[in-house]
């Protein structure tokens, strides 16, 4: 377990949010090593909170408006391997209630745009079936993020345009106007 070199209460006001956001993308520009270990610490930090309702820690931190910035933060600069342990330890099988909350989605959005390919086909093949439901939420950018993802990797592509194509077969959008 990583010891938290974060006092808690950083972690949650909206300033303090920020200047972590902040710290992170400057270390991450200026290629610092330290970039790694800051961001190891910051996962470690929020993953530190008791779960609620037998739910990670860092999949309680998605849903919270500040934290999952922080979280999102990360993302985006963490490497493949630290991706895809995040993916794997905490988001897997839980993806179609992350894909339709209003505050997760958009850390969904942000695994995508960075996620190795096995990681992208993981999250397609748990998602590809239900793409509907964020779209019937009004989160199309989950949808966005994960075309977006297929099209960097060409192996997918197909898969991806036949989930897209099965949304307006769903039964829960009938009746509804098309997209």
């Amino acid at each position: 377990k990583i010891s938290p070199i974060f006092p808690p209460d950083l972690l949650t006001p909206p300033c303090a949010s920020l200047c972590l956001q902040g710290a992170l993308s400057a270390l991450h520009r200026s290629q610092s090593p330290s970039c790694a270990r800051f961001c190891r610490a910051l996962i470690g930090c929020l993953g530190q909170d008791g779960p609620a309702h037998n739910q990670s820690p860092l999949l309680t931190s998605l849903q919270d408006p500040a934290r999952s910035r922080l979280l999102e933060a990360a993302m985006t600069v963490m490497g493949p391997a630290h991706l895809r342990d995040l993916f794997r330890g905490h988001l897997r099988g839980h993806l179609r209630g992350v894909a339709s909350h209003r505050v997760a989605n958009h850390g969904l959005q942000r695994l995508l745009d960075h996620a190795p390919e096995d990681v992208v086909q993981e999250v397609l093949s748990e998602l590809g079936p239900a793409l509907g439901e964020p779209l019937a939420r009004g989160h199309p950018g989950v949808v966005l993020a994960l075309l977006g993802a297929a099209r960097r990797y060409p192996r997918l592509q197909g898969e991806a345009l036949r989930s897209l194509f099965q949304v307006g077969h769903a039964p829960f959008l009938r009746g509804h106007a098309p997209f």
